[in-house]
């Protein structure tokens, strides 16, 4: 199935995908216990994570066209990866977005990378 990133409302980060380097809005995890206090909504999947996706995984399509794998519900690799947000694809349907140490750093490789021109 393929879900789109809806357009959300309050505070608003943004999450840069370590494998394609696209940028996506996210919703932060304390906004969201301030929006669901009783943990209301539901999560389809995870991006962002080091884990690879299968073949028939679900996509998420970014506002200009691109398109990630949607992983599965805990692949996160603990302790090195954690949830740091939502992504809203369906009213009260969110995607968890992972980040980590791990992202840090090679989110640092990407940017190091593109300012020396290789």
């Amino acid at each position: 199935m393929l879900y789109q990133v809806q357009r959300q409302s309050g505070t608003r980060r943004f999450y840069t995908e370590v494998r394609s380097c696209i940028k996506i809005p996210y919703t932060t995890v304390r906004e969201m216990k301030l929006r669901y206090p009783d943990e209301s909504f539901i999560i389809i999947g995870e991006i962002g994570g080091l884990s690879c996706a299968s073949k028939d995984a679900d996509m998420l399509c970014v506002g200009d066209g691109k398109v990630l794998p949607i992983l599965p519900r805990g692949s996160l690799i603990r302790p090195f990866e954690w949830v740091i947000g939502y992504i809203e694809v369906q009213k009260d349907h969110y995607v968890a977005v992972i980040g980590g140490i791990i992202h840090l750093f090679i989110s640092l490789w990407h940017i190091i990378k593109r300012s020396t021109g290789n």
